[in-house]
């Protein structure tokens, strides 16, 4: 039997009606849910509860499923991937957000997807992820920080307050350039589409292996995005005549950094595995969610 995690925002009117329905759809499949208690407040039918696999945390939701159905934004699927982590774990988006680049499907098609899974008519996308570590921080260990993994995108920002900060960038030992502005977002692939693009970077296609740092703000005109190998290692040293700088991944998670501090940043040995059905690409998604093609 098929076990399946299912991660959602109970919050979220929609999750109210889709998820007696996804579990009365599994059931039929023969297939196991895993869900938190609060999500299966919304199941009525002791029947189909009792069918499931309920847990009190997230965390608990994705161990030991065969794949996860993430319903939510773009945020709800990053929430995923950072519980799904280096498992292999495949994970079906479905969007009730905004944007939803990440997204698979919606509820209304969900029913196609779910049937193109059962026939194993199906791809995994496979998305490179970053990892970080802070030196000579608060985070730092034995000069070795916390490691922190984006599926998106790692900022380094300014703070609270209004004053510029430096980066010295260095790409495999080699000094490159000193960025001034407000910040800088180095994103995968999968975040180019992100805050990166609303900072001025480039699109990439999720296929590409690359890193991509974004200046925000930046104090010089010569300061641009620039694409780099998904096997350099980046190093950003950060000078402020502030405190409280803030590093933030992936949008989940902020972190404290102090002036001194470096960040070094590579490649994961893991990657994040997204299911994709026929019909649906990447291409299809950026013309419907930035409308382009229409006048």
């Amino acid at each position: 039997m098929e076990r399946v995690g299912i991660i959602a925002n109970p919050g979220k009117p929609i999750i109210q009606s889709l998820i007696p329905w996804l579990l009365q759809w599994l059931e039929e499949k023969v297939m196991k849910p895993s869900l938190t208690d609060s999500l299966a407040e919304s199941i009525d039918d002791d029947r189909l509860r009792d069918h499931c696999r309920v847990v009190e945390s997230e965390p608990m939701v994705v161990k030991e499923v065969d794949w996860v159905i993430a319903i939510g934004g773009d945020g709800t699927l990053l929430k995923t991937a950072r519980l799904v982590g280096g498992s292999d774990i495949p994970i079906l988006g479905v969007n009730t957000g905004t944007l939803g680049f990440m997204m698979q499907t919606t509820p209304d098609e969900l029913i196609v997807a779910l049937d193109h899974i059962v026939q194993g008519a199906y791809f995994l996308d496979t998305r490179l992820v970053l990892q970080a570590h802070v030196n000579g921080g608060r985070g730092s260990v034995g000069g070795l920080g916390k490691i922190y993994s984006a599926l998106n995108d790692i900022v380094i920002d300014k703070g609270a307050i209004c004053r510029v900060i430096e980066m010295t960038l260095l790409v495999n030992g080699e000094y490159v350039n000193t960025v001034i502005g407000d910040g800088l977002i180095i994103s995968t692939p999968t975040g180019s589409t992100a805050y990166s693009l609303a900072s001025g970077g480039p699109i990439v296609v999720p296929e590409l292996e690359a890193m991509i740092l974004s200046p925000i703000c930046p104090h010089s005109l010569s300061n641009r995005a620039m694409v780099l190998s998904s096997h350099d290692r980046v190093a950003l040293e950060v000078r402020a005549d502030h405190p409280d700088l803030m590093l933030t991944i992936d949008g989940q998670e902020s972190v404290l950094i102090q002036p001194g501090d470096c960040i070094e940043l590579w490649r994961a040995p893991y990657t994040i595995k997204l299911i994709r059905y026929p019909g649906r690409s990447f291409y299809d998604v950026l013309r419907t969610k930035l409308k382009w093609g229409e006048r």
